[in-house]
């Protein structure tokens, strides 16, 4: 029993380990999937959200590679870029949304999106990739919570 005991913590303190804290008034905006693969964060006027985009494994496995860099550029409708780090970043316009994504080591897709490409927009976008770096600083995975997280916790 202690065995049991000790996996559900183990469980419970990894999956939290990574949950992004969202700057102030951001909150869970709940989706349609009730496993929360459509949960947003929002503060009623910019938007953080996830994308599970599939992805073919093979021997030549490599994220974040040029297929995969193009991949997402196709998804997301605008050029994608490597940092110095290999995250990939983009910006764009799309359905008159702004839009910012990075796709972090592991392939996770993280986007903002803004009906205005203002300060906040800008603050935002920076808080996000800066997250996600001082995460993996820390040993930690960068994840937004979702519901289904919610229910293992």
């Amino acid at each position: 029993m202690k065995y049991f005991f000790s996996f559900i913590f183990l469980l419970c303190a990894i999956t939290t380990s990574g949950q992004a804290i969202f700057p102030k008034g951001f909150k869970l905006i709940k989706g349609d999937n009730l496993t929360g693969e459509y949960d947003t964060y929002s503060n009623g006027k910019d938007v953080f959200q996830m994308h599970f985009f599939f992805r073919t494994y093979d021997d030549d496995f490599n994220w974040n590679d040029e297929k995969y860099k193009q991949h997402i550029a196709d998804c997301m409708g605008y050029p994608m870029y490597r940092t110095t780090d290999s995250l990939l970043w983009g910006t764009g316009k799309m359905n008159g949304y702004y839009s910012y994504v990075v796709v972090d080591w592991n392939g996770e897709v993280f986007e903002l999106i803004s009906e205005q490409n203002d300060a906040d927009f800008s603050y935002y976008s920076k808080w996000l990739i800066s997250s996600i770096r001082e995460y993996r600083k820390r040993g930690k995975m960068f994840m937004f919570l979702t519901r289904f997280r919610l229910i293992h916790n």
